[in-house]
């Protein structure tokens, strides 16, 4: 048979599209699931590498410095959510607001996107690092939750040590 043409018939092209449409179909909630886990990953890194930064910079300054949620970049917003963002100001005169746009050393604008949010406890709302390193008052614990699922936890104890920690299982958010 030397002049048969070679290739695919249509038949055969209808199947392997079949095929691949059945893949995509099982790949891309696996693939979103993935992607929202990363999402929830770095905001909890980029969160806790800030308040220990915020801590260094009280230190090596010698002026208290203070990590509050914010939406704009120039003030603290009430309330526990930090998924907006968020700024560290210098804080000479420990209040809950930067006293000047100069203050602000850093502000971190919109880290959670998607569905992933980051909510602190009611009771601590902003953290303030001392110029020896501690942050007086109670633990502040920060959230991270994707889909209203508590993926992980951030937490400053008194002596100003931030540590990261992951449920086991999947519970729920819970805030």
């Amino acid at each position: 048979m030397p002049g048969r043409d070679t290739g695919f018939t249509l038949i055969e092209s209808m199947m392997a599209m079949a095929v691949l449409a059945i893949l995509v179909a099982i790949g891309i909630p696996a693939f979103k699931a993935t992607l929202e886990r990363q999402r929830a990953r770095t905001a909890t890194h980029l969160l806790s590498a800030q308040f220990a930064s915020a801590r260094s910079a009280a230190i090596s300054h010698r002026t208290p410095t203070t990590v509050c949620p914010s939406a704009d970049g120039l003030r603290c917003t009430e309330g526990t959510d930090w998924s907006r963002g968020w700024i560290m100001y210098r804080d000479p005169g420990r209040t809950p607001q930067p006293a000047d746009a100069a203050s602000v050393l850093r502000w971190e604008n919109r880290p959670a996107s998607g569905a992933t949010r980051l909510l602190s406890s009611p009771g601590r709302r902003l953290i303030r690092f001392l110029p020896d390193g501690r942050s007086a008052g109670t633990n502040l614990s920060v959230r991270v939750c994707s889909d209203e699922r508590f993926m992980a936890e951030i937490v400053v104890n008194n002596l100003g040590r931030v540590r990261t920690s992951r449920p086991t299982g999947n519970l729920p958010c819970g805030r």
